[in-house]
């Protein structure tokens, strides 16, 4: 009976402990944005390394540091706090959304075009990625022809194969011409 009795009071000790580490890690984190709001990035970022001492794999606090460092012009290190959470954490979209926002300030535009389509491999729903990969690729394909008029190359036209008669189709049937 006294080993129940001890058992239950651990348990019960433990999780008032974890309860009062949760509200103390949501405490951090809740100042952190309060400082962030109100333009004291530095104070912010104190609360949020304060916080990762005790809780490292907080994916609220990481991903808001990594923000903060990229606002800060942190970029590599942004970058490899938004890798890491990648690695850590596959499925979270904003990561990826994020750090391709990264690669394209860095002119990197392969890497954020791959970066963005591994985040909608992960997370199919997530219209912010399909929306950035489509600026992506406008802005690859943008840079692509200035490249060819700066190098002051005679593009030809475009082609397309006509075809030489009617070609009577059914849905559903193979084309057949009548001779």
């Amino acid at each position: 009976m006294v080993i129940r009795v001890l058992f239950y009071a651990v348990v019960l000790f433990s999780w008032v402990s974890a309860s009062a580490g949760d509200a103390e890690e949501n405490d951090l984190l809740s100042q952190a944005r309060v400082y962030l709001k109100a333009g004291k990035p530095r104070l912010a970022m104190q609360q949020l390394e304060q916080m990762l001492v005790t809780a490292p794999d907080n994916i609220a606090a990481r991903f808001l540091q990594a923000r903060l460092y990229s606002e800060q012009g942190k970029t590599e290190l942004a970058i490899a706090r938004y890798e890491a959470l990648i690695k850590d954490h596959p499925g979270l979209a904003e990561a990826y959304n994020n750090l391709a926002v990264l690669f394209v300030r860095e002119n990197s535009l392969g890497q954020a075009k791959l970066v963005l389509e591994q985040g909608i491999q992960t997370h199919a729903a997530y219209a912010v990625l399909y929306q950035n990969v489509s600026a992506v690729y406008m802005e690859m394909a943008r840079k692509s022809y200035t490249e060819a008029r700066l190098l002051k190359q005679e593009m030809k036209p475009l082609e397309l194969r006509p075809l030489p008669d009617l070609v009577d189709t059914i849905p559903g049937e193979s084309v057949t011409t009548s001779k």
